[in-house]
């Protein structure tokens, strides 16, 4: 390139006024051709790479700055992928947390200790439902759940009448529940006898009582407030806390000791169902009727 921009020696032939002129323009294009090349070689390197002429010849003649914006483009580019990994450098579980089943709660983890850590239900986020299950790990099942209505009266002195039942019938009462364990479902069933000793064996039991939860008493008035007498299960002799209650009619004498029934004849009984648990609940039960 050095030697492209020497002053060429003067020819024969031509004038000594316009040797020195013609040299000036050799130069000047020489030099211009050396400028090019030096840029076609960097442009080589550059954001285009290698072997790319189209893309360097249509960068020729762009200043530096031009050569800049594209460079920063790039970091731009590798600024963003930063920004990507960061974020999902967030979301990887922390190592400390020991969470058996996916639901982001469990010991050492920062969002609290799991009480069920084999359900991803039950967490101290889960919603409450009425299922007799403690989902949201507050020691309390169903609470705050509101149980769908079972038709079930609550006032005894309109007691949700079972029917009444003729020798070898069965019938199953309504599927209940007791959301609060202050309240009472209220029942009367018929067993009609014309006689003594009557037909068949009046029976009351439960066909469902989840977790065991409930228990009745039987009395012989609407709204009594004491259980009937009886001389098996109950509590002190009286019918209540009961989870089955049979009549057996075989004595004439029926009400004479030692063979004392609740009743001469239950024509008609009133029960009453309460829950043994504390809290609110939605646990179900149904009571079964047969003679």
């Amino acid at each position: 390139m050095i030697d492209s921009c020497r002053r060429p020696k003067p020819r024969g032939g031509q004038s000594a006024g316009l040797r020195p002129l013609l040299g000036i323009v050799v130069v000047a294009i020489g030099c211009a051709t050396g400028e090019e090349s030096v840029a076609d070689d960097a442009a080589d390197f550059g954001p285009g790479g290698p072997g790319t002429p189209t893309e360097v010849s249509a960068t020729d003649g762009m200043d530096t700055s031009a050569g800049s914006s594209v460079s920063n483009t790039g970091s731009s580019n590798s600024t963003t992928g930063n920004s990507s990994t960061a974020d999902s450098a967030e979301t990887v579980p922390d190592p400390d947390c020991e969470d058996g089943d996916g639901d982001g709660y469990g010991q050492g983890c920062d969002s609290g200790e799991d009480c069920d850590d084999d359900n991803p239900d039950v967490n101290p986020g889960a919603p409450e439902t009425c299922d007799g299950v403690d989902e949201n790990c507050d020691e309390m099942i169903d609470n705050g759940c509101e149980c769908p209505d079972d038709g079930v009266s609550g006032n005894c002195n309109m007691p949700t009448d079972a029917g009444m039942l003729a020798l070898g019938e069965n019938r199953l009462g309504v599927v209940g529940n007791v959301p609060s364990e202050e309240s009472i479902d209220w029942y009367v069933v018929h067993f009609p006898a014309p006689m003594r000793p009557g037909e068949g064996t009046p029976t009351i039991q439960f066909a469902i009582n989840e977790d065991d939860a409930f228990v009745f008493d039987v009395v012989t008035g609407q709204c009594e407030a004491a259980g009937a007498p009886c001389t098996s299960g109950g509590t002190a002799g009286a019918a209540i806390g009961l989870t089955t209650w049979t009549f057996v009619d075989d004595d004439p004498g029926c009400c004479t000791p030692p063979m004392d029934s609740l009743v001469a004849w239950p024509n008609d009984l009133h029960l009453r169902v309460y829950r043994t648990t504390s809290g609110a609940s939605c646990a179900a039960y149904q009571l079964q009727f047969s003679r």
